[in-house]
C-alpha cells in the first residue's frame, strides 16, 4: 500500500478500491449471524469486543472530566465480517491461501481448555483449522467443509491456480511483483504441510 500510495502522489495513479466487508452487502453481521460451518472440536466465540458510550461529563471535550468514573450508557453495535462456507472472510483483500484454501483461516482463537476460559478468545491470535485430506476422511468425521482431495486433483493443480491467484493480486496491485515469488514459495510449503 507504501507503493500505491506513491503513485498516487507521484503520478496521479490512484490505488485499488477499498475492500472491506460492508454492512449493504451481508458481509457485516452481528455475532449471531455468523455463520461458521459446524466443523467438528471447534468451538465459535460467543462474544466479540463490546464498546459502551461513556459520560464523562458536559465539559469533556474541553478536557474536563467532571464525571469520574463515567456514567456508562448503551453498547455500540458490534459487527464481524461474514464467512463462506468454508469458515473463511468473505470479504477484504483475500490472499491467496483464503481464495484458494486448505483450511479455514479464523480472526480469532479461543482458549484452550488447560488455561481457563475456553469460551472465551484470546487476544491478538488467529486460528488455522485445516481441511480434511479426503473426501472419507471427511465423511468419518462429520466434516462439512470439502476435503483437498476434493476441491483441487494435485499439486499441479493447487500450484497453477495459486499462482493465477498470486498474480491477479499483483495486477489489482495488491502484492508487490518483487514477492510473488516468494508468495509462491509459500504456497508450495503450505500444499506440502497440508498434505503429508
Amino acid at each position: 500500500m507504501i507503493a500505491n500510495m506513491d503513485a498516487w502522489v507521484r503520478s496521479n495513479t490512484l490505488p485499488p478500491a477499498s475492500s472491506y466487508p460492508k454492512i449493504a452487502d451481508g458481509n457485516l453481521v452481528p455475532l449471531s449471524a455468523y455463520a461458521l460451518p459446524a466443523i467438528p472440536g471447534v468451538n465459535r466465540p460467543h462474544e466479540a469486543n463490546t464498546a459502551y458510550r461513556l459520560d464523562f461529563g458536559p465539559n469533556w471535550r474541553n478536557g474536563i472530566l467532571s464525571l469520574q468514573p463515567p456514567k456508562v450508557g448503551a453498547a455500540f453495535p458490534v459487527l464481524v465480517p461474514q464467512v463462506d462456507a468454508d469458515g473463511n472472510e468473505r470479504d477484504g483483500v483475500r490472499l491467496p491461501e483464503v481464495t484458494l484454501p486448505l483450511g479455514t483461516y479464523a480472526s480469532w482463537n479461543l482458549r484452550d481448555p488447560s488455561i481457563g476460559a475456553p469460551n472465551q478468545r484470546l487476544a491478538f491470535e488467529t486460528s488455522y483449522i485445516p481441511f480434511p485430506k479426503t473426501a472419507a476422511e471427511r465423511q468419518k468425521t462429520g466434516d462439512p467443509r470439502k476435503s483437498i482431495a476434493e476441491r483441487y486433483s494435485d499439486r499441479e493443480d493447487y500450484m497453477t491456480r495459486y499462482k493465477k491467484a498470486v498474480d491477479d493480486l499483483v495486477k489489482q496491485r495488491w502484492i508487490l511483483p518483487e514477492d510473488r515469488e516468494a508468495l509462491i514459495h509459500r504456497g508450495e510449503q503450505e500444499w506440502a504441510e497440508a498434505t503429508k
